[in-house]
């Protein structure tokens, strides 16, 4: 259930990941527009990283029951945010930045994937998604790298 909304709402997630990289490739080479759409865009990420947490933590509360020891995984459900926040902090150094949204969208489809497999607590199309929405994000800021001067 709510599998089709799910996949609809992710992708339409995306769009200002996407938007942002193409408003990068066809600008014309300024650092100070560059500037401004890497902020927007790490801004941005910082935002759904903190929703990605907060999946996580809801995952992991709902099913509290069936996991041995919560605290870990509730601990490292907040490391995502709190590293796309330092992202933020650090937006003057866009390279750094641009790294800690990496690290920040790589930890929690890590993360993602250990509460899918280890512990048992979301299903195979929830996993299939998360990881492929994560792994477009990763791709898209890497490439944003290219306009980091």
């Amino acid at each position: 259930m709510g599998q089709r909304q799910s996949f609809i709402l992710g992708g339409l997630g995306l769009i200002p990941f996407i938007l942002i990289l193409l408003a990068c490739v066809i600008s014309p080479p300024n650092e100070q527009l560059y500037g401004l759409l890497l902020f927007i865009y790490v801004a941005y990420a910082a935002v759904i990283s903190s929703f990605l947490g907060g999946i996580q933590w809801g995952l992991i509360t709902a099913f509290a029951d069936k996991i041995y020891y919560v605290f870990i995984p509730l601990f490292i459900s907040v490391i995502p945010p709190l590293i796309a926040w330092a992202a933020l902090l650090s937006i003057e150094n866009l390279s750094l930045s641009l790294s800690l949204i990496l690290a920040s969208f790589l930890i929690s489809a890590v993360h993602d994937y250990y509460l899918y497999q280890q512990q048992k607590i979301s299903q195979l199309w929830f996993i299939t998604m998360r990881i492929s929405l994560s792994s477009i994000v990763i791709v898209i800021t890497g490439l944003m790298f290219l306009f980091v001067f």
